[in-house]
């Protein structure tokens, strides 16, 4: 059988190709130090390879998750610890203003000090993480709660039903009584109202058909239809406060974020159940201990030298003390489940990169072997070409 020239070339370049190819494969696992480099290297093993690291990234965002919600919480768990701390001072302020042993003026530069300890607990409740507010529930966006005005009825013929909502400003306690009886909308209602702790008064009507009383800087909504009686001035009658209050502005749900599958937890607190204040939507005071109610109460009793009502609001904030520490714990128990979970998550992924490694890496001591072979190999084929390619019928003559 006769070999012609171009069947040596042909295969002596078959032979290049193919050995050049292993070294070059070689050279690139070697430097790669991956078994697989691309799909056609083994596709079994790249798809067990694209699935693992497909669950790893899953893994990683419930990690970045975990993280984040800690943060929220981490914050949390440390503003309510501060403001156990104001609660604690603001107890032995009211405490000191029950003994009945000062004067109006006195408890009244108590209640200014009193008034200190609540804004420092607002802006607790305020607290954010960025442009979050940690106890604004799923509202994260707007302010949790926010300063406005209040009534507390102190008259036995009144109830807080009567008082609809207060607008304006005050800057102390204003005392209001009505000097007449009558029916809100239907009747001319005669009221007084002070606010230097019932030292002096000043004299309103509220007209037939009217159902607003004005007080200088605020107004007082009454509800149409309400029977009023006249005060006598020592708790009969109709007679009210307005006097601070704190409205939860916030969402009415915890943002609850996904820290694994299946697993959720709350990033953020609702405000109004640790911290209370008043509902802008009916402007009631929320159910319950309620911290920032019990508060300004006692500011008010004490604007108006009332020692017995603040002793009574002594028992009323203890209670919503325990009620913000008791929401604290329910956050710690929260940094607990994140705590756990995020364990679990660093193990799960240590396995899932170890099973990526095992899928994927090269053995580097056979790479090294089997590209010495490949180099002696490409090395023999070169060598064996070059001659084989010199070769001419003279050889065989």
């Amino acid at each position: 059988m006769r070999v012609s020239t171009s069947q040596i070339f042909s295969a002596s370049l078959l032979q290049l190709n193919s050995s050049l190819s292993d070294v070059v494969r070689l050279n690139q696992i070697n430097t790669s130090q991956k078994r697989i480099n691309a799909p056609s290297d083994d596709p079994s093993g790249m798809a067990k390879v694209v699935n693992l690291r497909s669950y790893d990234s899953a893994l990683a965002r419930y990690a970045d998750t975990c993280s984040t919600a800690d943060s929220y919480l981490s914050l949390a768990d440390t503003q309510l610890a501060k403001a156990s701390e104001k609660i604690t001072s603001a107890l032995e302020v009211a405490e000191q203003a029950s003994t009945e042993t000062y004067t109006t003026t006195q408890m009244r530069q108590m209640s200014t000090e009193l008034s200190g300890y609540l804004d420092a607990i607002l802006s607790i409740a305020n607290s954010k993480m960025g442009e979050d507010y940690v106890f604004g529930g799923d509202d994260l966006n707007s302010s949790a709660f926010e300063m406005g005005l209040g009534a507390t009825v102190t008259g036995e013929d009144m109830s807080a039903s009567d008082v609809l909502s207060v607008t304006g400003e005050a800057d102390t306690t204003i005392a209001v009584r009505f000097t007449s009886d009558g029916t809100v909308g239907a009747s001319s209602l005669t009221y007084e109202y002070s606010i230097d702790g019932g030292e002096t008064w000043t004299s309103g009507t509220l007209a037939s058909g009217a159902s607003s009383l004005d007080l200088g800087g605020c107004q007082v909504a009454l509800a149409s239809g309400a029977s009023l009686t006249a005060s006598d001035g020592e708790g009969g009658g109709c007679e009210f406060l307005v006097r601070k209050a704190v409205y939860y502005t916030g969402g009415d749900q915890a943002m609850s974020v996904a820290i694994s599958q299946g697993v959720e937890v709350d990033m953020t607190s609702v405000g109004s159940d640790i911290f209370g204040g008043v509902d802008p939507d009916t402007g009631q005071a929320y159910s319950g201990a309620n911290l920032f109610e019990s508060i300004c109460e006692c500011i008010a009793y004490m604007d108006m030298g009332d020692s017995d009502k603040v002793a009574d609001c002594l028992e009323t904030i203890s209670a919503a003390q325990e009620r913000l520490e008791t929401g604290a714990a329910g956050i710690g128990s929260r940094e607990t489940k994140i705590s756990a979970v995020e364990s679990s998550i660093s193990q799960i992924r240590s396995v899932t990169t170890t099973s990526i490694s095992g899928e994927e890496d090269a053995d580097l001591t056979q790479v090294l072997v089997e590209l010495e072979q490949a180099n002696y190999v490409y090395e023999a084929v070169l060598s064996s070409t070059s001659s084989i390619m010199k070769m001419s019928l003279l050889d065989y003559l």
